[in-house]
């Protein structure tokens, strides 16, 4: 048996533990969010600052904001054709909540793990590549945007890891740090 042939199994089995600790990883920090989310729930007011805003803006007490009704908030009255959800000329409270990022710490948390999913799904594949068999490439993540650094030893070797990534979904795009060594 070659010493490669001991290399490529252990690579495999690093890269699926390195996939289960991030999935794992991602669980818990969902449920710590969501339940940090009950808790919260459950000791705010029922008047939450948002709610008085909203309340502060619904002048005639509709439950419904208006164009005229948010003319003072320079932020809302320029997005309010993107805040208006429903296209039903007005702006209610969810809507309301969704401008303000009500949501914002769960679109954060969705975006980490999104990034999480997308750098294991490449240093797998990038593991799994017989051309790149023995080369270390650090894979980072942010937004979609894959920044790959580290040291190749051929410009095929550097053009290959930037195809594979490129195939991953989820990479929106990829920012090439990689050096070939002379």
């Amino acid at each position: 048996m070659q010493h490669s042939d001991l290399v490529i199994p252990s690579l495999m089995r690093y890269a699926v533990s390195s996939i289960a600790v991030v999935t794992l990883s991602s669980l818990s920090l969902q449920a710590l969010a969501q339940d940090k989310e009950v808790k919260d729930s459950e000791t705010k007011p029922a008047h939450t600052s948002l709610e008085a805003e909203f309340k502060k803006l619904d002048t005639n007490h509709d439950e419904k904001l208006s164009r005229e009704e948010v003319a003072n908030d320079k932020a809302l009255a320029d997005a309010f054709e993107r805040s208006d959800k429903n296209r039903d000329g007005v702006i209610v409270r969810e809507e309301y909540g969704y401008f303000k990022g009500s949501s914002s710490p769960q679109k954060n948390l969705e975006a980490f793990l999104d990034d999480s999913t997308v750098t294991a799904k490449v240093k797998t594949a990038l593991i799994k590549d017989v051309g790149l068999k023995g080369i270390t490439i650090s894979v980072q993540t942010y937004k979609g945007q894959v920044i790959l650094s580290g040291f190749v030893d051929s410009e095929k070797q550097l053009q290959r890891a930037v195809e594979i990534t490129s195939g991953i979904s989820g990479v929106r795009s990829v920012k090439n740090s990689l050096v070939v060594k002379n």
